[in-house]
């Protein structure tokens, strides 16, 4: 058996989208210039950089998530257009049916991550669910990863996402990473590497081989 942990957005849901949309929202009503969207998606995937101050123009941001003092923003945006990716609830389903372990490590407020989860009927399938919080430092750093490790069952453990902070989490957590390539192949044909997956049954092939 295994303990399979996945990160949230973009690897479960789709819900890039929604991100740029609250962040393009939030900076009209601060008056600020749009920025363009592509700015936004890197900041949200790149590590190191202070998404608060891309965003908002905020300089000495107080909080581990960008999304914390603007949940309003997030909320109607999450509602309105967020989805799960093709075969996301299935591919979980089998997981349970195997009697996999499964954990969520995101970057979103802790709080707010049962909600959004709930919301799509995918919450009944973590055994953990963390996020960020005062204590809980935000990914690339491994604390989150650690966190579960510590109260999962299983030897073997994989770390399922989308982006460098989620690699670098695995990396530093010292366990195997899968990348989540669903838009990328679908509309740009590109080739996977040998740890990318763009379907449920890709993804499920992957994480057998780790029983």
């Amino acid at each position: 058996m295994i303990n399979v942990i996945f990160d949230m957005d973009g690897t479960l849901l789709n819900s890039e989208d929604c991100i740029c949309a609250a962040v393009a929202e939030i900076r009209q009503d601060k008056q600020l210039p749009k920025i363009p969207k592509s700015t936004i998606q890197h900041a949200i995937h790149t590590p190191g950089v202070d998404c608060a101050k891309v965003f908002y123009d905020i300089d000495n941001f107080p909080h581990r998530s960008y999304k914390v003092g603007f949940e309003s923003y997030f909320k109607k945006h999450y509602e309105q257009s967020a989805t799960l990716f093709e075969g996301v609830r299935e591919m979980l389903q089998t997981c349970k049916t195997k009697n996999y372990f499964l954990a969520l490590a995101s970057n979103a407020p802790q709080e707010k991550l049962k909600p959004i989860l709930q919301r799509h009927n995918i919450a009944e399938y973590f055994d953990i669910i963390i996020g960020t919080n005062p204590n809980i430092e935000s990914k690339p750093n491994p604390m989150m990863i650690y966190f579960i490790l510590q109260n999962a069952p299983f030897k073997q453990s994989v770390f399922v996402g989308n982006c460098l902070k989620d690699e670098e989490a695995a990396k530093n957590a010292k366990i195997p990473y899968l990348q989540a390539k669903w838009k990328e192949v679908n509309t740009k044909n590109q080739i996977l590497q040998k740890n990318e997956f763009s379907s449920k049954d890709e993804l499920l092939a992957m994480l057998e081989r780790y029983e």
